[in-house]
């Protein structure tokens, strides 16, 4: 079996476990628009492609993996998402397995105000959520919104853009200075992540829950794995709600002792580790997918009181190996 991990990027732990997936008989390719992704270490053929927003990405990503019969295209960053969904059934014709969810699961997934609505309206907790600043105002003067209030991007990843607000001048100035933003009530309690993963018939198989310690650049950096059957319901609940194909990434605060949800990613989560340490062997599931295995939910069935934490490592490349990415291969190991 042949797989792309596409935007791989400093994936690579990724690219590892893949390869533990797909086994000495399978290859891990890496593509990326850039030739100093350091996750080209790992992989067994490096391939550039231009940027996702290229006019010609689509046409040159489904190309290459018909020029080299990859089975399994894996997406890992959000602005792929929306690209890659638009044309699924490209792939599908192909004979390509793109891990993908549907076109509407990924347009309600990245505008987080369309997230909070449909939530919503599935009966799933999530913090009061308005759009305009009048709107805001309004429910301060009320009591409906209490300050602090939280200003995001309805389509944002990193955490970018977000910002703390204390009191109306500060909400104010950030509305004004935040993308397409909308207005949110602040949850103050702990922050906990999920990890879940669907089959192509979008039932739930696995749930996963992480307690976040520390966050780093918009990614969980440090986590510990817990088993609370209150927030293990909540993720079920979650994905039959969305329908996801393959991983998804899920933040979920605590607010006066309920989890209310944040935000999805239909992708793998930076915060992915955790669940592997524990068991949640999410590519070894991609991999029997695409053998055209059934697979057997496994929910809340992993180990808790596991602490991940990420460190950086430190690889050395010359002007060749650069070049030799260019080639499609790998750097030499240094």
């Amino acid at each position: 079996m042949r797989i792309l991990l596409s935007s791989v990027g400093r994936r690579g732990y990724l690219v590892k476990y893949f390869k533990q997936a797909t086994g000495a008989d399978g290859e891990v390719w890496g593509a990326d628009s850039s030739p100093y992704a350091s996750a080209f270490q790992y992989c067994d053929k490096s391939v550039l492609l231009p940027t996702v927003t290229d006019r010609l990405y689509i046409e040159q990503l489904i190309n290459l993996c018909k020029d080299n019969h990859i089975d399994m295209v894996v997406p890992l960053i959000d602005p792929e998402l929306e690209v890659l969904s638009a044309h699924i059934d490209k792939f599908r014709d192909n004979g390509i397995m793109a891990v993908i969810s549907p076109k509407s699961t990924v347009d309600l997934s990245y505008d987080k105000y369309q997230t909070y609505l449909h939530a919503k309206q599935s009966g799933i907790p999530v913090p009061e959520t308005v759009t305009t600043i009048e709107e805001a105002l309004k429910r301060i003067a009320t009591g409906e919104f209490t300050l602090p209030l939280m200003v995001k991007p309805r389509k944002g990843s990193a955490s970018s853009f977000i910002i703390h607000c204390r009191d109306e001048n500060e909400l104010r100035f950030a509305f004004l200075n935040c993308p397409r933003p909308m207005i949110q009530q602040f949850a103050p309690g702990e922050e906990y992540g999920f990890d879940l993963f669907c089959d192509r018939d979008f039932r739930p198989i696995s749930v996963f829950c992480k307690r976040k310690i520390a966050m780093r650049a918009g990614e969980t950096d440090k986590a510990v794995s817990v088993g609370d059957n209150k927030l293990i319901d909540l993720g079920v609940k979650i994905a039959r709600a969305f329908s996801f194909f393959g991983p998804a990434d899920v933040d979920v605060k605590m607010l006066k002792g309920t989890p209310v949800l944040l935000e999805i990613n239909p992708r793998f989560g930076g915060g992915y580790p955790c669940a592997h340490l524990c068991g949640e062997d999410f590519p070894g599931k991609l991999v029997a997918i695409c053998k055209g295995q059934k697979l057997t939910p496994n929910i809340g069935s992993y180990k808790t009181g596991v602490y991940m934490f990420k460190q950086d490592e430190i690889l050395s490349w010359t002007e060749a190996d650069i070049k030799a990415i260019a080639d499609h291969r790998k750097p030499q190991m240094r």
